[in-house]
């Protein structure tokens, strides 16, 4: 399968648009090509506006600093709160609840409307928006949204750090994404150095599908942990699906397995696996380098799957 293809499946698994607000959208003065996404001039927190955000879409003014902020895409909530901001409405939050734990704990008490996954313009235009952050999921949609509140549209799976920075911008938070990326180099320099021992020893991030299928990546979305913190990848290990045998060829010396929220096994991986000849005979079974990740947000295109990530594998890998 190609990689693009299984990257929005992942997506899909992982994850899965009157009038209020702070300013005016004008898709018609865009000055960049559409498919693409750009910042402009930076500000600090709270910084001067109005203020001019490119997008997707166009240009939107944003006039003042916005209070109520939609987020009609799920993984936007996790940039929110990774910025200490929450949306007063917000895709999947029930989703949320019951599947990502990471995120969840960061959203508890917060009200916060839940737009579900196939979203309500009702329910968004109720919530009275001063700003809706949306992806391109629903650039179909962008002229409905500026009809409820100004409206950007980014990207749905960009560069994390991008993607930060840029809804910092929209909510006057340079300064906190500035911070944030800041100690994530920090740790990432630290464990690289503490994880240093393992250098010679191969890691793999897979997610279970049920029926002894494995889904793996090898399209750059784990660099922040192979290269931040200098891990070992498997040699030929292919993007896609993968049966238990072809893994157990790969053999690699420690294995982390993502869970499926969509398709949960009871007990996990290692109890549903454990009379598998197969599995045993893999160096991360025999030698209990096994590790079961119970958020599933790992392999997605959100800050709080890559800042809680290096934890997880710290955590997992050091002495």
């Amino acid at each position: 399968m190609k990689s693009k293809t299984m990257f929005n499946i992942i997506l899909v698994l992982v994850m899965t648009g009157l009038i209020a607000g702070c300013g005016g959208t004008s898709p018609e003065h865009a000055k960049t090509d559409e498919g693409k996404a750009s910042t402009s001039t930076s500000y600090g927190d709270g910084g001067s506006y109005p203020r001019t955000i490119t997008h997707l879409k166009g240009e939107t003014v944003v006039k003042e600093k916005p209070l109520k902020i939609a987020a009609p895409y799920i993984s936007f909530v996790d940039y929110l709160a990774v910025l200490d901001e929450y949306p007063v409405a917000a895709q999947g939050v029930e989703i949320i609840s019951r599947n990502f734990p990471n995120l969840s704990k960061r959203i508890a008490g917060k009200d916060i409307m839940d737009l579900g996954m196939q979203v309500d313009l009702e329910k968004l235009l109720a919530a009275e928006p001063d700003i809706i952050i949306a992806a391109d999921d629903m650039k179909d949609q962008y002229e409905k949204l500026t009809q409820i509140a100004p409206t950007v549209i980014f990207p749905q799976a960009d560069d994390w750090r991008k993607t930060l920075r840029q809804i910092a911008e929209v909510i006057g938070k340079e300064d906190k994404a500035d911070s944030v990326l800041a100690e994530f180099d920090r740790k990432s320099t630290e464990y690289k150095e503490k994880l240093a021992f393992r250098s010679g020893e191969s890691v793999m991030f897979v997610m279970y599908s049920g029926k002894e299928q494995f889904i793996t990546w090898n399209d750059g979305r784990f660099d922040p942990f192979y290269k931040g913190l200098g891990l070992k990848p498997v040699n030929g290990a292919a993007d896609g699906q993968l049966s238990l045998e072809s893994l157990a060829a790969l053999n690699p010396d420690h294995l982390f397995v993502i869970n499926n929220w969509q398709n949960p096994i009871q007990g996990g991986v290692k109890k549903a696996l454990e009379a598998s000849k197969v599995w045993n005979s893999m160096n991360s079974v025999k030698n209990n380098h096994v590790y079961e990740l119970a958020d599933p947000s790992l392999p997605g295109p959100m800050a709080l799957a890559k800042i809680d990530g290096i934890e997880e594998i710290m955590k997992a890998l050091g002495r």
